[in-house]
């Protein structure tokens, strides 16, 4: 089945040359450039310069809160995070409506990310000029490390023009705009703006760096794209390769894929594994939760049930299809691969477990925000009355009993690493219930991050065997329970997620203890905050973040026909 489109969907990238546009785009940019060079107009630059980067730098020592983001936001590590939100994006955008998009979306995503390798190899061979940013060539100048010592924020540079991550967000903003439309490309360029700041802010780059550097090349990549075929060809090139990967995906979900089901867009799935992932590492973050929020607790309860006797004797038969099919791959391959990605970013690229330690109010009260607000949606789902309030008082009182277990030390034999696989997967499955918590209480929180992080077989084998075998014996009886007495179990769930707040509160006197050469959590207090202060607005900020996120995944939800209504009772 060939499915390749003649050119571009958008009819923007053609065959031919347009020398018309390559002439003024090709010219804007050297007009730019001109600008930069030509001494009398250099002067109004450098003077912009220096007042923005003045204006900007002066923040840096107002107080904590200001001092605090842009350490988060211009730390080295924060252009991991930055790239993994514009991944999201696009992810989401391409996720919508039906295949052929998602088909178009794939292909034009790898023939982007060409062009942008091609593009930022060039731009620092050629383009690349020794220029001192503005913490060398200045006096005067706040350090947001002198402020906020555990930053890893970039303060200087001697190669500053042009900025590669303007470059890079300009060329995104750009090529989404005559891709994808411009709703998205306006989404881009704003994101050039947020994420140029925090450089600017810590003195790393010039304003000129990001609007004279990356601006030129940009318009030249716009003449490059508007004026030759050479955008038109790459595409071509790439659905190639594309195109029968997403053929075959289809050819597997029609061999395998489940009648009764809904087999929504992968990307879709990808999305909903990175936050299950994510959630698997925060300490109070409940995985069950999550699932729940995203619409597919039953269904993957009732996929993990089916890796059962059953299942072995299908594939010790040769019936790999039916094998296959019974255990529903085509929904939990995508979501699987999705969690596997989050857990290696969230624990070597990114780690959460640092992240939690460092900025405890923000992160604290994302997780609060996002739980609160999927309680609160749940309980409009699920209305309680009569006897189903006990269901909810119950659930509401496990929750918080989880909540105030305090972490303690733990052997390290197999057996023990075996029973923290089992518990720790079973309150995975929990709405409610944070795994990560668990592994906190049975000691071995930083030990199974770290053997994530390093690939540990000898740690990991009896952990994942627990987990197994926790995972298929309880998945069953929720799904039992789910078809017997869905109201009860919904409301019991969602109490079990309201009483787990208390977990996540993002207000709390933590004590930590050195345990095994680490420093280890060992009590946490809840208190409420009796002044106005940078901790007090960054959890406020974390809980509004966190609210609006489950907004976010609310709407990812509903585009499925898999999703919210799958949780629902039957009339």
């Amino acid at each position: 089945m060939n499915t390749m489109h003649s050119g571009d969907p958008y009819g923007v990238f053609t065959p031919g040359w347009n020398v018309k546009r390559l002439l003024l785009w090709t010219g804007a940019a050297l007009l730019l450039a001109a600008s930069w060079i030509w001494p009398e107009t250099r002067a109004l630059w450098d003077a912009m310069d220096v007042a923005i980067f003045r204006l900007l730098n002066a923040t840096v020592a107002m107080n904590d809160v200001i001092a605090a983001f842009w350490a988060l936001t211009g730390d080295r590590r924060f252009d991991y995070v930055s790239a993994l939100i514009v991944l999201v994006i696009y992810m989401i955008v391409i996720s919508r409506d039906d295949l052929p998009r998602f088909r178009h979306g794939f292909a034009f995503g790898g023939s982007v990310a060409i062009l942008l390798l091609v593009v930022i190899g060039l731009q620092r061979e050629l383009i690349e000029y020794p220029r001192l940013s503005p913490t060398f060539a200045l006096e005067h100048v706040h350090s947001i490390r002198a402020y906020i010592p555990w930053s890893l924020a970039k303060e200087g540079s001697d190669t500053s023009f042009p900025g590669d991550h303007a470059t890079v967000m300009m060329l995104l903003a750009l090529t989404w705009s005559l891709g994808l439309g411009r709703r998205l490309g306006l989404l881009a360029a704003a994101l050039t703006f947020v994420f140029a700041l925090p450089r600017m802010a810590a003195g790393a780059h010039w304003m000129t760096d990001a609007l004279v550097g990356g601006g030129f090349v940009t318009l030249l990549t716009a003449g490059v794209l508007l004026g030759t075929p050479a955008m038109y060809h790459l595409q071509r090139g790439v659905r190639r390769i594309s195109d029968p990967v997403v053929d075959y995906w289809l050819l597997i979900v029609a061999r395998i894929g489940r009648e009764d089901s809904d087999n929504p867009n992968p990307a879709r799935q990808f999305l909903r594994g990175i936050c299950l992932g994510a959630t698997q590492l925060m300490p109070g973050a409940s995985t069950g939760s999550m699932a729940l929020m995203l619409g597919l607790y039953r269904r993957l309860m009732r996929a993990i049930a089916h890796l059962d006797m059953e299942f072995l004797r299908l594939l010790a038969r040769g019936q790999f299809v039916s094998a296959l099919r019974r255990a529903d791959l085509v929904f939990l391959v995508p979501l699987l691969l999705g969690s596997a990605a989050a857990i290696v970013f969230f624990s070597r690229v990114v780690p959460l477990e640092t992240l939690s330690e460092e900025l405890p109010e923000i992160m604290f009260g994302l997780f609060f925000g996002l739980l609160a607000a999927a309680t609160v949606a749940l309980l409009r789902r699920h209305r309680p009355h009569g006897i189903a309030w006990g269901w909810l008082a119950l659930g509401v009182a496990f929750g918080a009993a989880f909540a105030l277990l305090t972490p303690v030390d733990t052997p390290n034999e197999i057996w023990f690493v075996f029973l923290c696989g089992a518990l720790t997967v079973t309150a995975a499955m929990m709405p409610g219930v944070s795994a990560a918590l668990i592994l906190l209480v049975l000691g071995k929180y930083a030990a199974t991050i770290e053997a994530l992080a390093h690939i540990d077989f000898a740690y990991l084998a009896p952990f994942a065997a627990g987990g197994l075998l926790a995972a298929v014996s309880l998945s069953r009886l929720v799904t039992a329970l789910m078809q017997r007495h869905a109201q009860a179990v919904m409301l019991a769930v969602t109490g079990l997620m309201g009483g787990s707040l208390l977990a996540v509160w993002p207000f709390q006197n933590r004590e930590y203890m050195e345990i095994g050469g680490k420093m280890r959590l060992v009590v946490s207090e809840a208190y409420l905050p009796e002044t106005f202060d940078a901790g007090l607005v960054m959890g406020l900020a974390g809980m509004v973040a966190g609210a609006a996120l489950f907004y976010l995944l609310d709407r990812l939800t509903k585009k499925d026909d898999a999703g919210l209504a799958e949780e629902r009772p039957a009339a």
